[in-house]
Formats: structure tokens, sequence, C-alpha cells
């Protein structure tokens, strides 16, 4: 009797083990689906930003408080203009400088699709409206604040006021800087999108391939090194914009994007002074431009920065062709199929 007890409990303890205390693995969650690229076969047409990557928020603000979403596939909003990758790029470094005050203002022009990079002082504001009025710039596909620095978003509210702009990027850090944060907030509240961008943001506007390569994670905390770096290439010709990045980024760069920071055109950093370029040379043998131009004003004094004097001398050393917005006057860049030229069109311009 006792042995068929312990055969009956022996059989529910085996049924118990291989049926009751065993739980299904549950399913993995969904993952989300890239934003599938799109095709352009109209005019006008809606270009879609998408497969952006690696986008963070900064969770310290200051008042006002900076209210913007992070980026994702379900909050991109579309770009409209007439898609025509056949026209020719033009990069306008204009002259925004000021007797000992630099500053920084770039205009990507490519047929109906307009970029700006920045928009100098506040003091240079009107010149930089004057400037995109005078290119045929009736709004603004996108704006790109690099950084928290005055030079350079300054003249960004009297942008707002006279060009309807349907995207502007930053790079998520106003830096406690209470007038930044007031901008970025007027800008999200009157733009179709604000993004924040990082290393690992990509996409392509009217044929230009635009790749963030700083900032990155962990942060340098630093107003300078944490600036927007892009990459711009159309054709077989790129370009790097460094904003005013200094030696942490530098560095970082080389180690961590040894092959992409190669180009053929460079916008030097930080307005050629200072920081900016006083351990530059590392940078240069590895990005290996052709040509460089330099902006900000032609004040050399030691409270602006310094002389470029040893940066002139590196890029001698290393055949690199340099280009001086605050000597010559804006400084234009053309790309089309036959490669690029480079032309200064003259003080006051």
């Amino acid at each position: 009797m006792s042995s068929r007890i312990i055969l009956a409990v022996f059989a529910v303890l085996s049924l118990l083990i291989l049926f009751g205390c065993t739980n299904p693995t549950p399913p993995s969650p969904n993952q989300t689906q890239p934003v599938p690229n799109q095709t352009q076969n109209q005019t006008p047409i809606t270009i879609i930003v998408g497969n952006q990557t690696n986008q963070t928020t900064q969770s310290n603000q200051t008042k006002p408080p900076v209210v913007v979403p992070p980026v994702n596939e379900t909050n991109l909003s579309a770009i409209e203009y007439i898609y025509d990758p056949s026209q020719p790029l033009g990069i306008y470094f204009i002259d925004v400088g000021q007797p000992g005050l630099h500053g920084n203002a770039i205009l990507i022009k490519k047929g109906d699709f307009d970029m700006l990079v920045d928009a100098g002082p506040a003091e240079s504001a009107g010149k930089v409206k004057d400037f995109l009025t005078a290119k045929g710039v009736n709004n603004i596909d996108v704006l790109v604040s690099t950084n928290a620095d005055p030079r350079g978003y300054g003249g960004i509210s009297t942008v707002a006021d006279n060009f309807a702009i349907q995207q502007a990027w930053w790079n998520g850090d106003e830096r406690g800087d209470a007038t930044y944060a007031s901008l970025i907030n007027r800008l999200n509240s009157s733009v179709k999108k604000t993004l924040q961008i990082e290393e690992g943001f990509a996409t392509d506007l009217d044929g230009i391939h635009f790749e963030v390569l700083n900032p990155a994670e962990p942060r340098f905390k630093d107003i300078n090194n944490d600036a927007i770096v892009m990459k711009l290439s159309d054709r077989n010709t790129s370009i790097l914009l460094t904003s005013s990045i200094q030696t942490g980024a530098q560095g970082r760069l080389i180690n961590d994007k040894t092959v992409d920071i190669g180009c053929d055109i460079m916008e030097a950093p930080y307005f050629g002074v200072g920081a900016g370029t006083s351990n530059i040379n590392f940078f240069l043998v590895t990005a290996k431009p052709k040509d460089m131009i330099i902006s900000g004003s032609s004040d050399e004094s030691a409270t602006n920065g310094g002389s470029r004097d040893p940066f002139k001398r590196q890029m001698k050393q290393y055949n690199i062709t340099y280009h001086e917005v605050y000597a010559n006057g804006t400084v234009r860049v053309m790309m089309d199929d036959n490669g690029y030229s480079i032309k200064s069109l003259g003080v006051g311009q």
C-alpha cells in the first residue's frame, strides 16, 4: 500500500514540474520601426527627416524653462521645399564680425532649400537679415543654433522676426542663459518642430547629407566643446562645420570619429583663435582639409582671443589654403558636379 502512495505522489510531482512550474517566455516588446525612406518625385515636395538616433534631453533647466520634446520617430515633422538635388550648393560664411566682437553665421542654400547655421551677434543681426533677403531667402527650412554663445545666437530673434522657420535644431543645453532659454522657447512655440540633436543624428535634405559628430555623451559640460559639429556632403565634396569646439572636443573627434572628420573644407574652430587652435595640429593631420574658412572679427587682441598667426603657420605647414571672412568679406563655397570653388565676395558683402 505504501509503495502505491509513493508512486502516486511521485507522479503528481512530475506533472507539477513539467506543467505547473514553468512560465512561458514573455514576448519581447515591440520595437519602433525606422521611418521608411521617402521617394521624391514631384514638385513641391515634402521631405521627411528620419533615421535619427541616440537623442537625449537635458534635465537641468533654468527659468524660463526650456520645453522641447526629445527626438523620436513619432514627433518628426516634414520640411517642405522644392526638391531638386541637381542644383548647385552654396555655403556662405557671412561677414558678421564687429570691432572687438567675433561672430558666426552660415547660410546653406541649394535651390529652394535654405538652412541658416547661427545668426551672428545681435549687433550684426541687420546685416544677416539683409544678406538673406539679397539671396532670395523667403523662409528658412532649418535654423541651427550650435551652442549658447550670444556671438552665434544673438541675431536669431531678428531672423525669426523676418522669416518663417520650419525647423530649429539645437544641442539641448541652454547653459543657464535665460536669454537663450527664452529664445529656444520662442522657437519651440513658433516653428513646426524644434529638435535636440547630437552625435548620431543624420539626415538627407535636397541631396545634401548631414551628419552630426558632436556633442556626444557624456557631455563636456562646456559651452564650446559641446557645440554642434556637422559634416555636410554633396556629390563628392564635404565640409566640416566646427562651430566653437576647442581641444577637448577635437581630441574626442580624433579618437572616436577618425574617418568621419575627413573633409575637403573645414570651418576654423572658435574663429581660429585661442583654445580653438592651440593644439589643433593633430586635428588637421587627421581631417586633412584642403581649404580652411576663418570667420569672426579682425580684432586679434588678447582680450578677443589673440593672434591667428600660429594657426596660419600650421596651415602653411600642412599646405592648407585659408580664406579670411573678416579680411575679405563673406566667403562663398560652391559645390556642383565639377567639384567646388571658393570665392571672397568683398568687404561689405
